[in-house]
């Protein structure tokens, strides 16, 4: 019995590779039309992620508060954009640490947006979570333009400084000292 099914396995394999690994010439021959397509797409299409030392992508909607924002409005500051959730040990363990930099760094032109990425269902929780750390929020199913996308390992941060240009992306939980040493040269 072992040995009947090792080997439909294999001809199993076999078969479906054959079938949808193999492109056909017709396929082949439309190459050249879909690059051609894909090349007159706008360019600001292709670069929806924020990208190293390239100006900030559009980040705009309402804070939880009901306050307005929009990030370009923000030039002239060092601003931190984070995307977390509520529901990640790591995020709850940096939240502390931005809020004290906040605290310490806002009357040096610094900013902190935290962005969301729970359902919509727990925005309830966002909201409650940001206020006790009284740091500014939106959800990412509400923004109005959001070109850094929307799905990211949380937490992730970008750092963008007075000109409006993305220094540098942060992936996991941040300490003060990191806050501190990829920040402060900005202020």
């Amino acid at each position: 019995m072992l040995n009947k099914i090792h080997r439909y396995s294999r001809v199993h394999l076999y078969e479906s590779i054959k079938r949808s690994h193999v492109p056909s010439r017709r396929n082949f021959l439309r190459l050249p039309a879909v690059l051609a397509a894909s090349a007159m797409l706008p360019q600001q299409a292709a670069r929806a992620v924020a990208q190293i030392d390239q100006p900030a992508p559009a980040l705009r909607g309402k804070l939880l508060g009901g306050a307005d924002f929009d990030l370009a409005a923000l030039k002239g500051k060092v601003v931190l954009v984070n995307f977390y959730s509520s529901f990640c040990k790591y995020c709850a363990y940096e939240i502390g640490n931005l809020e004290t930099f906040y605290d310490e760094n806002k009357g040096k032109g610094f900013e902190v947006i935290a962005v969301g990425v729970d359902g919509i269902d727990n925005k309830a929780r966002v909201a409650r979570q940001l206020s006790m750390y009284n740091l500014p929020g939106a959800m990412v199913q509400e923004l109005e333009a959001n070109e850094f996308g929307k799905s990211y390992p949380t937490p992730t941060c970008f750092v963008i400084d007075r000109a409006g240009v993305v220094r540098e992306r942060l992936w996991g939980a941040k300490t003060l000292p990191q806050l501190a040493r990829l920040v402060s040269p900005l202020l």
